[in-house]
Parts: C-alpha cells; sequence; structure tokens
C-alpha cells in the first residue's frame, strides 16, 4: 500500500457510511423489540437472545473472515457481506416466529461483520499519512452513527410501516450503499488479493499479544456500551412507564453522542494521547455512570443524562482500539485479521451481554438493579485490560 499525499475525504464519507449502514441492522431492533415480543409472543431472556444472536458467528469467524479479506480481496468480502445482510433482512420480515427471527440474526450477523472486517484497510488507504489518526477516528463512528440513524427514524417508520416494514426499507436501502461504497473502493490502492493460505493468518494473529488485549477491551467495552443501547428502551417503558417513542427517541440519542465522544478520541490520539490512559478515564466515567443509572432514587430525567456522559465517556474507546491495530500488527498482512479479533471481541461482549443482564434482572425479580452485577464486573475487566494494553510495548519498539 503506497502514501497518499491527500486524503480522500470523499472516500472516508462513503465508506463510513457503508458501515453505518451495516450497523443499522442493530440499531433497527432495539425499539422494535417489544413490538415483535407482542407479536410473536417471548419473554424478556428469549428477547436478549434475539438482541444477541446477531453476534454468535461474529464471535467465532471475524478472524478468520479477516484473512479471508486479504485472499478473496476486500472488495468481494465487502460485496457477500452486503448480500447476506440483505437476505437476512428479507429472512427477518417474512420470520412467521422466533425460530426463524433468530436464524435471520445469524445471517445478517455474518454479513456485518464481514462489512466491518473489510472495510478499515481501505479507510487507512484513502488516508495521506498525518491523517491516518484522524481518519480511523471517524471510522469508530460508524456503529453508534448507524445505530443512531436507526433509531432516530424508528418511531415514525415503526408508526407508518411496522416492525416488517422497516426490515423491508433496510434491507431495499443496502445495495445502493454498497454500490457506493465498492466503487470507491475500486479507486483506492488496495492490495491484490493474495493467494497464500488464510488459517495460518488468522492463527498469527490470535496468537499477537496486543490484538488478544485490543480484542479483550473491546470484549468488555461492548458488553457494557452495547447492553445498555439495547435494553435501554425496556429500562425506560417497564421501570418507568414512559411511552415506548420517548424510550426510543432517547435511546437514539444516547446512542448519537457516542459519534462525538469517538471524534473527540480521535482528535487525542492526533495530539499524541496513548490509549492505554484513555481507556482508563472512560471506564471510570462509564463505571460511576453506571452505578447512578441504575440505583434507587435518581429521576428519569438523570438517568438519562447519565446514560448521555456514559455514552460520550465510552466514545474515546473505539478509535483507541481501532488505531492499537496498525500499531500492534506483525505486519501489514495481518491487519485485516487484527481487525477481525477486534471485531470477536465486540461480538462476543455484544452475545453474552443483553442476555446476561436480562438473567440478572430476571432473577432479581424485575429489578433492574441487578443489573450492576454484570455491569460493573465488566468495568472492572475493561480497566484490567487498558492498564495491560498501555503497558505492551508496539513490535516496532521491542525491535528497537
Amino acid at each position: 500500500m503506497t502514501s497518499r499525499d491527500k486524503t480522500a475525504w470523499g472516500a472516508v464519507a462513503i465508506i463510513t457510511l457503508a458501515g453505518a449502514m451495516a450497523s443499522a441492522q442493530v440499531g433497527k431492533l432495539p425499539p422494535a423489540l417489544p413490538l415483535i415480543r407482542s407479536d410473536m409472543g417471548f419473554g424478556l431472556i428469549a428477547g436478549g437472545f434475539v438482541l444477541s444472536l446477531f453476534n454468535v458467528l461474529g464471535m467465532t469467524i471475524a478472524v478468520l473472515l479477516g484473512g479471508l479479506a486479504e485472499r478473496a480481496g476486500r472488495q468481494r468480502l465487502v460485496a457477500l457481506g452486503f448480500g447476506l445482510v440483505v437476505a437476512g433482512g428479507i429472512l427477518g420480515a417474512l420470520s412467521p416466529n422466533l425460530v426463524w427471527l433468530m436464524v435471520s440474526r445469524l445471517v445478517e450477523g455474518v454479513g456485518f461483520v464481514a462489512v466491518t472486517v473489510s472495510l478499515p484497510y481501505a479507510m487507512v488507504s484513502a488516508a495521506a499519512p498525518r491523517d491516518q489518526g484522524m481518519v480511523l477516528g471517524i471510522w469508530s463512528i460508524y456503529h453508534p452513527f448507524g445505530m443512531a440513524l436507526t433509531m432516530l427514524a424508528s418511531p415514525v417508520l415503526l408508526h407508518l410501516f411496522g416492525w416488517r416494514g422497516v426490515w423491508w426499507l433496510i434491507a431495499a436501502l443496502c445495495p445502493f450503499v454498497a454500490w457506493a461504497a465498492l466503487r470507491q473502493m475500486k479507486r483506492l490502492d488496495l492490495p491484490a488479493p493474495n493467494r497464500a493460505p488464510f488459517l495460518p493468518l488468522a492463527l498469527e494473529a490470535l496468537r499477537t499479544r496486543g490484538f488478544q488485549l485490543i480484542a479483550l477491551v473491546f470484549f468488555a467495552y461492548a458488553f457494557q456500551w452495547v447492553t445498555l443501547m439495547a435494553w435501554l428502551p425496556t429500562f425506560l417503558t417497564e421501570s418507568f412507564n414512559a411511552d415506548l417513542g420517548f424510550a426510543a427517541l432517547m435511546t437514539a440519542l444516547v446512542v448519537l453522542i457516542n459519534v462525538p465522544g469517538c471524534l473527540f478520541g480521535g482528535a487525542l490520539i492526533r495530539r499524541g494521547w496513548n490509549p492505554g490512559p484513555m481507556i482508563l478515564i472512560a471506564t471510570g466515567v462509564m463505571a460511576a455512570c453506571t452505578l447512578g443509572i441504575f440505583l434507587p432514587g435518581p429521576s428519569v430525567g438523570m438517568r438519562v443524562a447519565l446514560c448521555l456522559v456514559f455514552s460520550f465517556a465510552g466514545g474515546l474507546i473505539p478509535p483507541a482500539l481501532f488505531t492499537c491495530v496498525p500499531r500492534y500488527t506483525p505486519s501489514l498482512r495481518h491487519i485485516s485479521a487484527g481487525n477481525g479479533m477486534l471485531m470477536q471481541g465486540s461480538s462476543m461482549g455484544q452475545f453474552i451481554g443483553a442476555p446476561l443482564v436480562a438473567a440478572s434482572v430476571s432473577f432479581g425479580g424485575g429489578n433492574w438493579v441487578y443489573a450492576l452485577g454484570p455491569m460493573m464486573g465488566f468495568c472492572a475487566l475493561t480497566a484490567v485490560g487498558g492498564i495491560l494494553l498501555g503497558r505492551l510495548r508496539p513490535p516496532s519498539d521491542v525491535l528497537g
């Protein structure tokens, strides 16, 4: 990959939009879940698995998909990923029961990972060397941005079309965004597919200490952030009798504020901040906010305000981790597999987060204070991972 003199900002914007379109598959479910539960007649814990099944294959094959991107080509994997997203969306819209809905989420989840492990390399290819940190910070907004746009539109769309109509609409939009992203990728200096076996590449990535810590931190962070976003509409409607439209709007705002948090994190990286301290600061703020969100006493307005602070502070973590992938990679060929490990950690956190918190709340008789156990435990795990990552020297430093 050769260096560019100027950053292709148009490509950066469209590739980020493509990531956001993939993440819309995550954001469409939480506001619709009360309607889906009523339509299909399943409970809170089953709802948790519907939320988390999106990630079940991603948490097992993300690294392999990253290695496959090196062998098959990133453009092909992006095209395949969007094809799966569309197929899963159509299957979900046609689902007659919970089983088929879960299958559709599995298909969407594989497509999501295929897209999101392939695009970060294209983002770096679009950036001049001086802008690469900023560009990776911009890339880190794709998830909250895609979720937030979907959640903001959901109250109107769900009222007009129902949840199945929303599934059809998003599936129809995906091919247009995929075409625009692939068109931009063709203009970038991306490496040709490497015909070497991709399994050894994936195994080397799994053995890389820096990648292991990046995956650990994203695992613990995603558990907290995605779980809170997933259950916030249910928490507000069931605990405080909030209107579903209000709950969806507040959740969308909480998700959306993660975007300026990620951009702020990218700016700190560009100014020379180290990822370890950024992770620790963010985790400390998130832990304090988590206590206020779930402990008895605060008003609904105060809890929503704490959720906003929680999400903004959490935005420091993704750009720190995306920047760490090229920093700790053994070679350029391992970058996609490293992004796969990052996504694998994220998928694992998201998979166990929603059902584990649902089980804790159900064990407590529906009292959401019981969510504090798993949420605070994973705050501590994020902090430990951040400390270890801060102490680890990049390979270039190790080699002297």
